[in-house]
């Protein structure tokens, strides 16, 4: 049975509890609040969502975009202990990110932003990317909480993000890490979108180039998470059934991966079972070093301890 949602740190209303898929058949809980566009993480739940947990975690989030967003506070705090936050940089292989973090260790708050950036799922905006924006719509929105970011703004005017683009292609990589799902549906998508650099491969594109990049034909970057989610939703369904039963070419490659990894394993066994048996056990009796205090000639010490030992035993028998 889930634990009841919690309130959230910063504008005290109760949050949005997730149930999303997760490895090995397993749910994983979030708490998320649509009014500050914020996402719990008690310890590495992202690390144990599946592609189909990430896609309706994004989701949820592009839901939450059409409500009025809550300024995060100096006076926020963490929802399971009311402990102060402190800001955490992180680094991994797609840049460095930020997390408010419980000073209790509890767990931490994402933003919108942070997270996607934390999964490499975000590029910075160019002035040629906002130009065009602004030209189709007269704004450019904000990938955190859909607030409009004027032309000339250097951070959304309601959050405070930095303007940016979602990478739909990357996204869909995201969602479909074995590469089960080829073609992927999203590079034939028809969404209006625009940008100048294509985020799958790094081809510049021409002005005119809009809907996909004619190198290799993967969805452009675009700033509102709700289209984004539109562009890979079609993914949901085939990988829901990858995940009940997958594809006899995938099971191999997992194998054959765990095959090419296992003289590590074994290794890394056999020095963990070493440890554990000099944990358990001590350090192992060095006789040769006994011996140096008993050598087999005649030694007057020798026989007196002998003697003292005996007459010990004898008396406290």
């Amino acid at each position: 049975m889930s634990e009841p949602a919690l309130s959230c740190g910063n504008c005290r209303q109760p949050m949005q509890r997730l149930a999303l898929p997760g490895h090995y058949g397993r749910r994983v809980e979030l708490d998320l609040c649509p009014r500050c566009h914020l996402v719990w993480f008690d310890q590495t739940e992202t690390a144990r969502l599946t592609g189909v947990g990430l896609l309706e975690l994004i989701g949820a989030m592009a839901g939450t975009q059409s409500l009025p967003h809550e300024t995060l506070h100096d006076t926020a705090r963490c929802p399971r202990c009311s402990a102060g936050l402190k800001t955490v940089h992180n680094r991994s292989r797609w840049g460095s990110s930020l997390q408010l973090e419980c000073r209790n260790r509890h767990g931490a708050f994402q933003s919108f932003a942070q997270f996607l950036q934390e999964k490499g799922l975000l590029r910075p905006m160019s002035r040629v990317d906002r130009a065009r924006l602004v030209e189709q719509r007269g704004h450019v929105d904000c990938v955190n909480c859909g607030g409009a970011i004027g032309r000339d703004d250097e951070e959304c005017r309601f959050c405070r993000s930095v303007p940016a683009l979602l990478d739909v292609a990357r996204l869909a990589r995201a969602l479909d890490p074995e590469g089960v799902l080829e073609p992927q549906a999203v590079h034939g998508a028809t969404a209006e979108r625009t940008a100048m650099q294509c985020a799958a491969c790094g081809a510049a594109l021409p002005p005119q180039q809009s809907l996909a990049c004619a190198q290799c034909g993967a969805t452009l970057a675009i700033s509102r998470l709700a289209q984004a989610h539109d562009s890979v939703a079609a993914l949901g369904p085939a990988l829901r059934a990858h995940a009940h039963k997958p594809a006899p070419e995938v099971i191999k490659r997992r194998l054959d991966a765990l095959d090419a990894d296992l003289p590590r394993r074994r290794e890394l066994a056999a020095q963990w079972q070493a440890e554990a048996q000099e944990a358990r056990h001590g350090r192992s009796f060095d006789w040769e070093q006994w011996a140096t205090w008993w050598p087999f000639d005649t030694n007057p010490l020798r026989a007196v301890l002998i003697a003292l030992a005996i007459w010990f035993i004898w008396w406290f028998w």
